[in-house]
């Protein structure tokens, strides 16, 4: 609701404007509403920072100060995956070579996972 309300206050700040909100009234006041989102770093993936954080020297990811930090299950998740896709190991040490070379790849992990792969002889 406060994005919403956010969007209709720039309608008509320059010139003329209106604002049409694609829900009734009800609706928009409702619980079914939250009254805030969650911030983006509660709802992203965060392998690819956390690979990058371990790439970089900090070991303990959990620890490192984010200007908003975000849930300890999603640091968990994301070395869970990391873990999965080979890029750490059981201890969340980073797997040389193929840790860093995903980190630093220009495509997203998965995809430099397996590019990584398809470049390996036996495949």
């Amino acid at each position: 609701r406060s994005s919403a309300r956010q969007r209709a206050g720039r309608a008509g700040r320059t010139r003329l404007g209106k604002c049409y909100r694609l829900l009734t009234e009800a609706a928009f006041s409702s619980d079914a509403l939250p009254e805030q989102t969650l911030p983006e770093v509660a709802r992203a993936d965060l392998k690819d920072v956390v690979l990058m954080l371990k790439c970089l020297g900090v070991d303990d990811v959990s620890s490192f100060e984010f200007v908003t930090r975000p849930p300890r299950a999603a640091i968990e998740l994301a070395l869970e995956e990391l873990y999965a896709i080979g890029a750490v190991d059981a201890e969340a040490r980073i797997v040389e070579p193929l840790g860093p070379r995903m980190a630093h790849g220009p495509l997203p992990l998965l995809l430099m996972r397996l590019l990584l792969l398809a470049a390996e002889p036996e495949y």
